[in-house]
């Protein structure tokens, strides 16, 4: 029996690859300055700086449309971002992003609320196996700080925020390209010209943290365009968060690889914690595949 996946888990699947790439590497931001909303912002700027060559390819048109909604999901993202570097401060990337897995459930239940989807008992059952893969990924137990624990928690909420405003503004007939440039485009036009008055003398940037932006810009919209566009095919918020939890287990390959390389921010893992997080990475395998076949 041949057995065909949809398109939309191929991008989703690109998407999660570049974002536990990006979503670890911010980790690295820290080390040029502690002023998280700086840092937040600034790195919204250099994503939505690369997003104008996006601009020929999309209709201008929709963002007047909804400009109120693409402004809900921009806010939500910048809040999502200023909470997700908090929680990178008190706890370790290889705990903080695979906690990001815990957005599924924001996710399923806004969408119960605002969008009236409904799901096969398997699909919950699938994320109910990949939300425990989280635990293994973390050697078992929930070993971060309390305070990275509810920043991340308060960050999958905001980030859920987003991708219902997301949902939204495709079933109005916006496009994922369009979607993946305004949601960086507009916040680096409305608050770029400002930083120099927000952030007063601690505006600049320096070479060093310009590269760092630069390198995180370039992995995350690129992962947001392919994400965007398994969001336009598939239409459905929850069964894209399931894949995308996927990301705990590449960011533990990515702490691995970047902590041998030398990354100074990044934690070094054990032989033992690396055993814990594959037995975790198989459970999360059988759980995307159980909801990639319900769907």
């Amino acid at each position: 029996m041949n057995i065909s996946i949809p398109p939309y888990i191929w991008l989703a699947l690109i998407a999660s690859v570049l974002h536990a790439f990006s979503f670890t590497y911010t980790k690295q931001l820290l080390a040029h300055s502690t002023n998280r909303i700086k840092l937040s912002l600034y790195s919204q700027y250099f994503v939505g700086l690369l997003a104008l060559l996006l601009l020929p390819f999309i209709q201008l048109e929709q963002l007047w449309l909804n400009f109120g909604l693409v402004l809900l999901m921009c806010a939500c993202v910048l809040l999502g971002q200023i909470l997700y570097l908090s929680a990178l401060r008190y706890g370790d990337a290889s705990f903080v992003v695979p906690m990001l897995g815990c957005k599924m459930f924001a996710v399923a239940g806004l969408s119960v609320i605002f969008l009236n989807e409904t799901y096969h008992p398997l699909v919950y059952l699938a994320a109910v196996g990949a939300f425990a893969s989280l635990f293994l990924l973390n050697d078992g137990k929930l070993h971060g700080s309390p305070r990275a624990l509810v920043y991340i928690l308060l960050t999958c909420v905001v980030f859920a925020m987003a991708d219902i405003a997301v949902v939204h503004l495709l079933n109005q007939g916006m496009g994922g390209i369009e979607l993946a440039a305004f949601v960086f485009i507009v916040p680096t036009a409305l608050l770029m010209p400002l930083s120099p008055f927000i952030f007063k003398k601690d505006w600049k940037v320096s070479k060093p943290l310009a590269k760092t932006l630069s390198i995180y810009a370039l992995a995350q919209l690129i992962g947001i365009v392919f994400l965007m566009l398994a969001f336009k095919q598939a239409q459905q918020a929850t069964v894209i968060n399931i894949i995308q939890s996927s990301r705990g287990l590449m960011a533990v390959g990515v702490v691995y690889l970047m902590a041998r390389v030398g990354f100074s921010q990044i934690e070094q893992l054990t032989k033992k914690q690396l055993q814990n997080r594959l037995m975790g990475g198989l459970l999360m395998f059988v759980s995307l595949s159980l909801a990639v076949f319900m769907v």
